[in-house]
């Protein structure tokens, strides 16, 4: 089980380092600037998450083969470009901000509720699982601040 340590009260970060990035490394991000998903590089949570302390945990929790985009990464933003494959599906979890998934192609299923194109998915740091439609899934993800991951309800 994951969970928030004393130490880390910010919770798990997986992706690139916290500190304000964007889609290029080089882009200023205190400066408007235009990005192209399809040249960012994308990471699995395997590559993601390496040789982490807690990697097994967290790839038990997330799955191995979610792809992820990193667009911007802010202490006040964070948004991500994620693609699923069919069937993937991630257990309950939460990230310990405000959250929106904006679905581009495909279907996600979040309980018995289908998200499609076109269609979002709100989460107040809740948990949450989803799992990918038959055709996967591809979807815009924003966080109101820097993402962590947590398995418990926040307290």
């Amino acid at each position: 089980m994951v969970e928030q340590g004393d130490e880390q009260a910010s919770g798990t970060h997986v992706g690139p380092n916290p500190t304000a990035t964007a889609a290029a490394n080089d882009t200023d991000v205190s400066r408007p600037f235009i990005f192209d998903v399809a040249k960012i590089p994308g990471q699995t949570n395997l590559e993601l998450m390496g040789e982490a302390a807690e990697a097994d945990a967290l790839l038990d929790l997330l799955g191995r083969d979610l792809v992820t985009r990193t667009i911007v990464q802010t202490p006040e933003l964070t948004v991500y470009h994620e693609t699923a494959a069919p069937g993937e599906s991630v257990k309950p979890h939460r990230h310990g901000t405000y959250q929106v998934n904006f679905v581009l192609r495909g279907e996600l299923f979040f309980g018995s509720k289908r998200v499609g194109p076109g269609m979002g998915y709100f989460s107040p740091d809740k948990l949450y699982a989803w799992r990918a439609g038959d055709e996967g899934a591809e979807w815009i993800e924003i966080h109101s601040g820097q993402v962590g991951i947590y398995s418990e309800p926040a307290g």
